[in-house]
């Protein structure tokens, strides 16, 4: 198993946010493995470019899955060639 797919086990397993220090202990404890500073710095940069990871500030991390999707524009409207936003509809110039 790759550290990344132990580190994402973990954090589902939790289902919330983990100070990477947790998250590290966590992650190596499911691997088998003893913490070296040097194995622990590769997982923790591995987590960094895994776009499954999400930064939550101070030294929490938690899934980008967790995150709430935004609403995309209105279908409809997309298919108009307009926006979400018709409230500027009449923008033509008035000549007269």
């Amino acid at each position: 198993m790759r550290a990344t797919d132990a580190a994402y086990a973990v954090l589902k397993a939790q289902g919330q946010p983990m100070d990477v220090q947790d998250l590290l202990d966590e992650t190596l404890l499911r691997l088998g493995t003893d913490r070296e500073p040097r194995i622990a710095a590769r997982i923790y940069t591995d987590i960094n470019l895994d776009s499954r990871f999400q930064y939550r500030g101070g030294s929490s991390w938690g899934l980008k899955e967790w995150q709430p999707k935004s609403p995309g524009r209105n279908i409809a409207s997309r298919e108009r060639g307009g926006y979400e936003d018709d409230d500027n509809e009449d923008l033509e110039e008035d000549d007269g």
